[in-house]
């Protein structure tokens, strides 16, 4: 029995091949998705599923059909299922899908298909959930425009904020102001707005832009350690939506979860996010514990492939894989 999990972020995608019968298991990349609500967006995650796949069947010739597959994608919507199985079903044969958003495969993955805990997000873009089955609970989640507090592509936005603020004599001197025009290649933010009104400097660039705020934190400057420790409070406060919704819903068992598993590569930044999102949570309950995700997001959707047929994974198998350095969150 073969089981596929599929990835789509906004860094890479990733494919894992999981054969049930002979506890093997296989992993490639492939470029990054984006949102599936413009024709732009359907083009780059066609690329980006496809250009996995086919790189990770050329590393096997045993396979002629996958049992299952779940297919976990970043700003998905229900309309879009039938484009999405049709893209897989180009490169090869599936009996069953399960098409969802990104957080259920984060979940599984974090919590070692347990679910135990509150998943918090924070990458390119942030979310707070929460699923047992027949429940969840969201906070966040609506995207870099009207959202996504927290996230590289906020703390970006925050930093370049910041740079026009010190141009204007509005804001405290910060480092962050040459080292924004730098990036870009300007003289002035004059030059900065007119490229991102060109779409010249796009959500990734300015999502890249937290590891230059990660750097001038960690050297002193104070207005980017504000931005990073705000990032890191506007995160738990994601997270303590959900505790707070879960505990108000009056459902049995809610009222005792109380881990959060933060993923995503914003949380990297361990002496100001990390500690900033840590503090926001326990001042709201002292009790809850902040957990490192056991696996990632690609080994939830395999699990989440194998629990669509009542089976199970191996994860010893999984642990293998990663020990050999083939499948990385």
């Amino acid at each position: 029995m073969y089981l596929l999990g599929i990835d789509g972020g906004q860094t890479s995608t990733k494919s894992c091949l999981y054969d049930h019968d002979n506890g093997t298991c296989l992993l490639a990349s492939g470029p990054p998705i984006d949102h599936m609500l413009t024709l732009n967006g359907q083009t780059k995650s066609k690329q980006g599923i496809q250009q996995s796949l086919q790189t990770l069947l050329a590393r096997t010739t045993l396979m002629k059909t996958v049992d299952a597959a779940f297919v976990s994608i970043s700003g998905v919507h229900k309309e879009h299922e039938d484009m999405i199985k049709g893209w897989i079903a180009e490169c090869l044969r599936v009996d069953r899908f399960v098409i969802e958003g990104d957080v259920k495969a984060n979940l599984a993955g974090a919590s070692a298909g347990r679910n135990d805990g509150v998943l918090l997000i924070g990458g390119g873009g942030s979310i707070g959930y929460y699923c047992d089955g027949p429940h969840e609970f969201v906070a966040g989640g609506y995207g870099h425009i009207l959202g996504d507090e927290g996230s590289a592509y906020w703390i970006g936005l925050q930093a370049i904020k910041a740079g026009i603020r010190y141009d204007n004599g509005l804001g405290p001197q910060t480092v962050l102001h040459d080292r924004i025009l730098d990036r870009f290649g300007e003289t002035s933010y004059w030059g900065v707005k007119k490229q991102v009104h060109a779409d010249k400097i796009g959500r990734g660039d300015i999502a890249d832009l937290a590891t230059l705020v990660e750097k001038a934190a960690n050297e002193g400057d104070a207005v980017a350690q504000s931005v990073l420790l705000q990032a890191g409070t506007e995160l738990g406060e994601l997270a303590v939506s959900v505790l707070t919704q879960m505990r108000a819903s009056g459902i049995a068992g809610m009222d005792a979860v109380r881990t959060v598993y933060p993923t995503g590569g914003v949380f990297q930044s361990a002496r100001w996010v990390r500690r900033s999102l840590e503090q926001t949570l326990r001042a709201y309950d002292p009790g809850v514990d902040v957990r490192d995700p056991s696996y990632p997001p690609i080994v939830g959707a395999i699990l989440l492939a194998a629990e669509s047929l009542g089976r199970s994974v191996h994860l010893p198998v999984i642990d293998r894989t990663l020990a050999e350095g083939e499948m990385r969150a």
